[in-house]
């Protein structure tokens, strides 16, 4: 048999992978999408007579001051000779002072400019050198929220992005200090149990503080970090300054090191080895006080689809001031309601956990993002099955059953009864199969099926619970996936599948938005026009909804994560939904 460009590409897109295919794909490995490029600059000269000259300006007006240093530090040539001490030295001297508007911005620059020849010098392949031939430096550096030492630095100014969407904030004309990219290892401690394995990231702001000589007449600088957790501005003297701080560092260099999309394939073929744990990962601080956004994704994926909407959210001043975003991270190969309820028992346990530990708000709103059939596990957080669910799959309900058949019960019974979680603000489906795909009823999706082995906790609690339980007790329909291991997520992505089609039916406890994929025009005017639209993997009404608030369609291969128009949509409603302030 052969097969069209087409319909390859809804194989690998889908994720139902011909087994060859997995062996010949096994050893390739992306490319990072952030490199580090350091900028080359001349080398930091100590001026002649630099003692005298400072302990001078230091006994004159400020007047004086900055008519001397305007007359210094004018351009000598072309290009002007850069004297980064002497520039660093007047905006010490001047910063304090009470400058009109036009001198406090040259000040600003001189300071600056000769603070990044200070770091630049002294930063070296990511670590700190304390000697200079010009002068020593004194170090003062934060720890990150769990009081542990950063040991690598980067310049965020020296980073270079493989996707053209990636950039740097642009610096603030009016603040002052220069942005570093401080990172540690994972320490396996549990206040890093849900950070990225990877490392912990962080943005860190710098500044040299203060200038003096020793007894000895050595020139020793001090240099001051500044964490996300110390005040957004600093003093000098009387005159306060706000901090370059840029909200999306810490994930841009996360980024360059990021591996987690590698475990893709083991995540979806086999459930007990996913090079990585399952679970929900903050890439920065947990907050008690921002609005949690987590990301879902879906079949045969990692958060790293999440990688632009999450760097928008971030990069966006007024959003990443009220939301943290948090991914989850799942074996995609084991049936989305058996994920839903392991992931729904994570969330209620990270939030006790905040709680407890930030004293987190019990009421603080969330909302879910899901792609695909993530999509399907955040629409358990917002609907109650009540019985409908089980009533689809068992003859009897659980309170029927004898005393120990309730015992074996006590945890499988949470994959079909379920409430919705009262904290969901709103969810956000995109590209998501509600009736499933037909797709999944192809011979290459059940032979891919076929080679999913399922998490070991999902197939012996699966046998356990029929050990005891006869079989004759399951409904007609759901025998067939019910026996030996149990279904994989390929199975119920099945539009046939009894718990899919029941799941559709349920009103949302609260605001959905749907995004919907099309890969050929993003509208339509009637049914039959809109029937004809589709992914390539999932039929316009499939992802279709109804009880929606909203719905776009946007051009996507089924990747509506990546549509500019969809992470607009989802921008504006988050925005939309931050709560107002309280007086």
């Amino acid at each position: 048999m052969q097969f069209t460009a087409h319909t390859l590409r809804k194989i690998f897109r889908c994720g139902y992978f011909l087994p060859f295919i997995l062996l010949c794909l096994h050893a390739c490995t992306s490319q990072p999408k952030v490199i580090v490029q350091p900028k080359s600059i001349a080398s930091l000269q100590y001026p002649s007579d630099f003692n005298s000259w400072y302990q001078h300006l230091q006994t004159q007006s400020a007047t004086a001051q900055l008519q001397q240093c305007q007359k210094i530090l004018a351009p000598q040539d072309s290009p002007l000779v850069e004297k980064p001490l002497q520039q660093l030295a007047c905006g010490l001297a001047l910063l304090p002072q009470d400058l009109l508007p036009t001198d406090r911005t040259q000040v600003l620059n001189w300071y600056q400019a000769g603070l990044e020849s200070v770091v630049r010098t002294q930063l070296q392949q990511g670590k700190w050198r304390r000697k200079h031939a010009a002068f020593a430096l004194n170090l003062q550096l934060p720890t990150d929220e769990s009081s542990l030492p950063f040991t690598r630095y980067t310049m965020v100014s020296d980073l270079a992005f493989r996707e053209p969407w990636l950039t740097l904030a642009p610096a603030k004309a009016d603040a002052i200090g220069i942005v570093l990219a401080a990172e540690r290892a994972y320490s396996k401690k549990p206040s890093d149990q849900h950070y990225p394995r990877e490392g912990i990231f962080r943005a860190v702001t710098v500044l040299v503080t203060q200038m003096q000589f020793n007894p000895q007449g050595q020139l020793q600088l001090q240099l001051q970090g500044y964490y996300l957790t110390d005040p957004k501005a600093v003093l000098f003297g009387q005159q306060l300054y706000p901090l370059q701080y840029d909200s999306a560092t810490a994930y841009l260099l996360l980024l360059r090191e990021a591996r987690i999309d590698q475990a893709e394939w083991k995540a979806l073929f086999d459930g007990n080895n996913a090079n990585y744990d399952f679970g929900i990962y903050s890439i920065a601080p947990f907050s008690a006080d921002k609005i949690p956004v987590l990301m879902i994704h879906g079949l045969h994926s990692s958060p790293m689809i999440w990688l632009k909407l999450s760097h928008a959210i971030y990069a966006d001043p007024e959003l990443s001031k009220r939301y943290q975003v948090w991914h989850a991270f799942y074996p995609s190969g084991a049936p989305p309601f058996f994920n839903a309820m392991r992931l729904r028992k994570q969330v209620d346990e990270l939030r006790l956990h905040l709680q407890q530990q930030l004293d987190m708000a019990t009421d603080l709103p969330m909302v879910l993002i899901g792609h695909s059939m993530g999509g399907i596990v955040a629409k358990t957080f917002v609907v109650d099955p009540e019985y409908r669910l089980w009533d689809q799959t068992f003859l009897r309900r659980p309170e029927q059953l004898p005393q120990q058949q309730q015992d074996d019960f006590l945890h499988y019974q949470d994959v079909f009864i379920f409430k919705p979680r009262p904290y969901v603000q709103s969810v956000f489906f995109l590209d998501t199969p509600h009736h499933g795909a037909e797709m999944a009823e192809s011979w290459y999706s059940r032979l891919a099926s076929a080679w999913i082995r399922l998490p070991s906790i999902f197939s012996e609690l699966n046998r356990r619970v029929f050990k005891r339980l006869s079989y004759d007790l399951v409904t007609p329909q759901m025998k067939p996936y019910l026996q030996n291991d149990g279904p994989t997520s390929v199975d119920v992505l099945s539009p046939q599948h009894p718990l899919l089609r029941e799941l559709a039916k349920l009103p949302y406890q609260k605001p959905v938005y749907s995004i919907v994929g099309s890969t050929s025009t993003p509208f339509c005017y009637n049914e039959k026009s809109c029937a004809q639209l589709n992914d390539s993997v999932v039929p316009f009404f499939s992802a279709h909804q109804s009880q929606a608030e909203e719905e776009i369609i946007v051009p996507s291969e089924h990747n509506s994560y990546q549509s500019t128009d969809a992470i607009h949509f989802i921008l504006e409603k988050l925005r939309q939904q931050i709560p107002p302030a309280t007086p």
